[in-house]
């Protein structure tokens, strides 16, 4: 049988590093989930070793035997390096997570406790009163209940969803007349006009405008696409299934790189991931399905180019966080590196073109130092690598491989034998 209840202590796990990452203001002192995997590894290997040691003699719970390991095991199982484990293995004591570490010198390892409230979880929680018994105290008589006399306003109550009024009021409405006249196809007064949203204040927050499409427009299809442009990047999504998806597995994979690149190091709350996704949707969506791979391609260039730019000064130089950062509005964000990667492009096409003239020179001169037995025909070499630079269209380059190959005696020979 199974000392360790794996799933349950995966939670309680994931429960400790919550609470650990809340009650910590430092990020760099946060539980990361590499940190959190190196802890889930710990736990799978302290449960194998659990239940060898049962099968030999019974385990006093309160009183568990330690996990004999080291960092090479632990590094094999998280594809990670000794050192990382280390650095790990410090920020697990840290949080509360191991309680204990005994070290054994270089070639025994050392032996780990993990909480046992972490390890030992259950799932169960203590029941204080029967349930029958808490249902009985919910419901109590009327005849001891208080009912207050709160004056109510004077102001028109508007609808709940304009949570700047909000108010727990219940206001009754006598339907009666109005059944005698319309019928029974609204169960209340209305508190908006007809034509208008319920949302009559216009929430700015979703981007929503309060207007409504018409109903019988033809075009409303239409309408309501081009009412979604200005919403959030969840609601813009394309209809056409097949759309979508292509566009997903190009966000999902310029935000893993995103992620792996520029936040490393950086803690981001989900909120923060979901945001970023759906700015980094807002720069695939306008972009043509044939021309998808050559955008999503420059793209990883410029992500390229960033971390580039980081590894020159890392402690002074770093990126804002995902809202900020890939907004299409913020110059100094994302849309900047624009212009790098077109002045990068520029360079090595200048860097290409020079190595293309260079070997060209390179070329025409070896064939200059042969014997003359080896030696191909000058001008027919010469008008060979003519040609090739030719091709490149820019004439200074011809230039500069004239000025490099032509001496007095190439040039009387080309001379008289033109």
């Amino acid at each position: 049988m199974s000392i360790v209840n794996y799933s349950i202590a995966f939670k309680a796990l994931d429960y400790h590093i919550k609470e650990h990452n809340q009650n910590t203001e430092q990020l760099s002192n946060r539980i990361r989930q590499a940190i959190a995997s190196t802890a889930k590894d710990i736990i799978k290997i302290y449960g194998l070793s659990l239940l060898k040691a049962s099968n030999v003699t019974t385990l006093d719970l309160k009183n568990l035997p330690p996990l004999k390991t080291n960092n090479l095991q632990l590094a094999k199982m998280g594809n990670a390096s000794p050192r990382t484990i280390q650095r790990h293995l410090k920020r697990l004591i840290d949080a509360g997570i191991i309680i204990n570490k005994k070290w054994h010198g270089t070639n025994s390892g050392y032996d780990l406790w993990v909480e046992p409230k972490i390890l030992l979880a259950t799932g169960l929680k203590p029941v204080d009163k029967p349930k029958i018994q808490q249902d009985s105290q919910k419901l109590q008589s009327t005849h001891n209940q208080s009912v207050k006399n709160i004056p109510t306003t004077t102001c028109r109550h508007t609808d709940s969803s304009n949570n700047g009024y909000i108010n727990n009021l219940i206001i009754g409405v006598d339907n009666s007349s109005r059944a005698k006249l319309f019928g029974n196809k609204r169960n209340s007064l209305p508190l908006t006009k007809e034509t208008t949203s319920r949302n009559a204040s216009s929430n700015t927050f979703t981007g929503y405008t309060g207007k409504k499409c018409p109903k019988n427009s033809n075009d409303a299809g239409e309408n309501a696409r081009m009412r979604a442009t200005n919403q959030t990047g969840a609601e813009n999504l394309p209809r056409d299934s097949a759309r979508s998806a292509s566009l997903s597995v190009y966000v999902n994979a310029l935000w893993t790189l995103s992620r792996n690149v520029l936040y490393q190091d950086t803690y981001l709350t989900e909120s923060q991931v979901k945001i970023g996704k759906e700015l980094l949707w807002k720069w695939y969506d306008p972009v043509p399905d044939k021309h998808l791979a050559n955008v999503h391609q420059c793209y990883v260039d410029r992500i390229e180019l960033v971390r580039k730019y980081l590894a020159k000064d890392p402690q002074n130089r770093f990126v804002q966080l995902p809202h900020q950062y890939f907004d299409s509005k913020n110059k100094t964000g994302f849309a900047g590196t624009k212009k790098w990667w077109q002045d990068h492009k520029k360079r090595q096409l200048e860097v290409q073109l020079k190595l293309i003239v260079a070997s060209q020179i390179r070329r025409f001169l070896n064939n200059e130092k042969k014997d003359t037995a080896k030696q191909k025909p000058r001008l027919a070499l010469f008008r060979q690598c003519e040609t090739r630079i030719g091709k490149l269209g820019q004439p200074e380059l011809l230039q500069h491989f004239h000025a490099s190959v032509l001496n007095p005696s190439t040039q009387r020979f080309l001379y008289t034998n033109t």
